[in-house]
């Protein structure tokens, strides 16, 4: 009888404690609002990379805590290149003349960015200098 009472209850206590793993709540994403954008990115210089892994550098224009639009001075390929950004509905955005995206802005360290589009996180940080 022993034996039989022990057997029933370890799969119940593995069921138990598997349970307790997935009811576990799992961390939200905290994504940046656009204060915190406009005080972290204008006026900065950052390094990244493409999807594809080709190194890139931009500098920001400096909020002038107005408009939430600047420009950008890059450079990628060893091509310099000017384009625009702007915070718009909590996400930062870039227009490079030939096309354009929003991200929402995960800060992941005091010097990196996650950025996600569509709600997908892009492979590469973008690194603050």
């Amino acid at each position: 009888m022993r034996r039989q009472l022990s057997a029933c209850l370890m799969p119940s206590a593995a069921l138990a404690a598997s349970l307790f793993l997935f009811a576990t709540p799992v961390a939200a994403q905290t994504f940046m609002s656009e204060d915190e954008l406009l005080a972290t990115i204008p006026g900065s210089t950052i390094d990244g990379k493409t999807d594809q892994g080709e190194k890139w550098v931009q500098a920001y224009s400096a909020f002038d805590g107005k408009k939430k639009k600047g420009v950008i001075a890059g450079k990628s390929g060893g091509a310099d290149f000017k384009s625009k950004w702007y915070v718009e509905n909590g996400q930062w955005c870039e227009n490079w003349g030939d096309g354009h995206a929003c991200f929402q802005v995960e800060r992941v360290s005091k010097k990196e960015l996650r950025m996600y589009r569509d709600g997908k996180a892009r492979p590469n940080l973008w690194v603050l200098r």
